[in-house]
């Protein structure tokens, strides 16, 4: 698979010696650290592209489904990235690997578990975008800016039909059972409603608002909760 993210290869190598490693840090870096910012979008309201000119503009990789998953198959197929693990370190973090190519004998709870581990490594480390996976439920809201991007039905289904090749009564139907999925999965498993604004920094409506302008939006929010990180 070819990600669209230019630094997956530097992701890779950076991220796993910290999943389970954890490297004692001064004061000092802790001051340093760059909070993340978390997206939770609509489908077809121009999330992913937002997120994609944050990455470009701020240098910062972002995570979403695909390039959680890439990094998984990635580091799976190479053993040289696990040498530093001893033997049972190592059988953990295959584990943690097959977790995130959904082993078909991992269970949705299980997967959360340790998406949830993910989440609050990269927090840890700090200076990245996450796209959707809840992480506006997991993450402390006061260490991170949470956003929320939507848009009129109607765009998102315009969106939708000439993406998927599907006419727009499809492209509604479609969308609404995946916006009930993502609700239904978030109020499971971290019992929150996706969908109230009191859960983000910054709520958009991108259905007449350019995509770049969105993303230094988003900077704007992020310097004036996190002055002086930027």
């Amino acid at each position: 698979m070819t990600s669209k993210n230019p630094n997956i290869r530097s992701i890779i190598d950076f991220q796993i010696t910290r999943w389970f490693i954890k490297e004692k840090e001064s004061p000092e870096d802790k001051k340093t650290r760059q909070p993340l910012i978390i997206i939770s979008r609509q489908r077809g309201s121009g999330g992913l592209t937002v997120a994609e000119r944050l990455s470009q503009r701020l240098g910062w990789p972002y995570y979403d489904k695909n390039i959680i998953k890439e990094i998984a198959n990635t580091a799976g197929a190479d053993e040289k990235q696990l040498a530093f693990l001893d033997e049972k370190d190592r059988a953990v973090f295959r584990k943690f690997l097959n977790v995130f190519r959904r082993d078909p004998e991992v269970s949705q709870d299980e997967y959360v578990q340790y998406l949830e581990r993910f989440l609050k490594t990269l927090h840890e480390v700090g200076g990245s975008i996450i796209l959707g996976r809840g992480a506006e439920s997991i993450l402390p809201p006061h260490e991170v800016l949470r956003v929320r991007i939507m848009s009129e039905l109607e765009r998102r289904a315009h969106y939708a039909a000439g993406k998927y090749g599907l006419d727009e009564q499809q492209a509604y139907k479609v969308l609404k059972t995946w916006d009930q999925e993502k609700k239904k999965f978030v109020k499971r498993h971290f019992n929150k409603d996706i969908d109230d604004p009191a859960q983000y920094d910054l709520v958009i409506n991108t259905s007449y608002l350019d995509l770049d302008n969105v993303a230094e939006l988003i900077i704007a929010a992020y310097k004036l909760k996190f002055p002086g990180v930027l």
